[in-house]
């Protein structure tokens, strides 16, 4: 018979992995970016507030300088096709995984760009990349001028959405480099590291599952399929690999898994209690499901965007407590927090010590309203 777990036992062990219990220490920043499956950059500013909320005293200098200066966190195209920070020790295992499930995308190709080329254009940008740092205009320039391609090629290089730079970082060719003013650049993964030990893809799965079902759990193949990007059968097939390692449970009433080795410390891990200010598109709340355990219905459309997305949550002991935002001027950073229920007096404390560290994060003073 399935072992039935409740919410707070689940909420707890997630916030435990997810470091929202309490703040890890600084120098962990790399393993909070692997231990979360990979951080959400869209917006880079986003990313850091993500990190911010699960490591202790830092500033977003502190996130720069894993990006740039240690090198121990990439930014570049990975899960869903969308802009990424993984650890760069992690880079090579999702690069492998990545090759497994690839899908060639309209928007990749025209008249110009059939598949082979391309392929030619991954290679060219890879050579291109050599030893170099380059922006976006610069790498088109190289690529076109080694391919003797055509002025459109260049143009879907150029483009925002990174058309034909994609396949390049899922090959493993390509990242982000450090900016120059306002203009992104691009290097070789390979050497921005300096180190590159690829598995194979069915060995690439099992490390990336083993990791998703320990921070994500209770899970199911849905929710492999959401974080990925896979269609429901194909997740299936891939959750497969770690079948033997994996225990059925029931939560609230759902068929979940979770790692053997997992269920135990779930059941003996203590009530975590905790208020935290989560920035859009955090992947605690993005991957928290069932939904409806998160959220209840009257609020979820406050949250949870047809992107699928989420706003900016306030957080309380594992679900959701309310919504917040921040507005920059004149060096002082506004933060308004609107909670769907009354907050205790120790609880607003606690919203007033995390948005006071937010300033201390972003280098301003705060100014924090919570509002009925």
């Amino acid at each position: 018979m399935a072992v039935n777990l409740s919410n707070a036992q689940v909420n707890s062990w997630r916030l435990v992995r997810h470091h929202l219990d309490k703040r890890t220490r600084k120098g962990q920043i790399e393993k909070v970016v692997s231990d979360l499956c990979g951080v959400q950059a869209q917006v880079l500013s986003y990313a850091a507030l993500a990190i911010w909320a699960r490591v202790e005293g830092i500033t977003i200098q502190d996130v720069q300088d894993a990006l740039w200066k240690h090198r121990s966190v990439v930014k570049t195209w990975c899960m869903r096709g969308t802009l990424h920070l993984i650890s760069a020790s992690d880079l090579p295992v999702y690069v492998a995984a990545r090759k497994t499930t690839l899908v060639v995308k309209r928007d990749w190709l025209s008249p110009e760009t059939g598949v082979q080329e391309r392929e030619r254009i991954v290679h060219a940008i890879r050579e291109a990349l050599d030893g170099q740092i380059l922006t976006r205009e610069r790498l088109a320039d190289e690529v076109v001028k080694r391919l003797s391609m055509s002025a459109s090629v260049r143009k879907h290089m150029l483009s925002g959405w990174g058309n034909l730079l994609q396949p390049a970082a899922d090959q493993g060719y390509l990242c982000f480099g450090p900016s120059k003013g306002p203009k992104v650049t691009f290097v070789r993964p390979d050497q921005w590291i300096g180190k590159w030990d690829e598995p194979n893809g069915r060995d690439a799965w099992k490390m990336l599952l083993r990791r998703f079902f320990s921070t994500y759990g209770p899970a199911n193949h849905h929710d492999i399929g959401h974080w990925w990007g896979l269609r429901p059968d194909k997740a299936k097939m891939l959750m497969e690999y770690i079948a033997d390692e994996l225990e059925e449970v029931a939560f609230e009433g759902q068929r979940r898994w979770l790692r053997r080795e997992d269920l135990q410390r779930v059941v003996d891990t203590e009530r975590a209690r905790c208020v935290k200010l989560l920035p859009s598109w955090d992947c605690y709340p993005m991957f928290y499901h069932p939904r409806e355990l998160f959220v209840s219905q009257n609020y979820r459309t406050r949250i949870f965007t047809k992107l699928q997305g989420n706003k900016p949550v306030l957080l309380i002991d594992g679900v959701a407590g309310g919504v917040w935002e921040q507005r920059r001027k004149r060096g002082l950073t506004e933060v308004r927090v609107r909670p769907f229920s009354h907050l205790s007096s120790a609880q607003k404390q606690l919203v007033r010590d995390e948005a006071t560290g937010l300033g201390e994060f972003l280098g301003t003073n705060v100014d924090v309203s919570i509002l009925s």
